[in-house]
């Protein structure tokens, strides 16, 4: 979220959020390929909750 508060234009979307929560999935860059099934657990979480 530091780059959505400094402007960057990439992140413009980012900021606009207002009810977020950032949940820190241990892995590296790439969650999608070093862990999927943890990734989609956490994705699919908040649906089922």
């Amino acid at each position: 979220m530091h780059m959505a508060r400094e402007g960057n234009p990439m992140m413009a979307e980012a900021a606009l959020l207002r009810d977020l929560e950032l949940i820190d999935l241990p892995t590296g860059h790439w969650p999608m390929w070093s862990r999927p099934a943890d990734l989609a657990v956490t994705i699919a979480e908040p649906v089922y909750h």
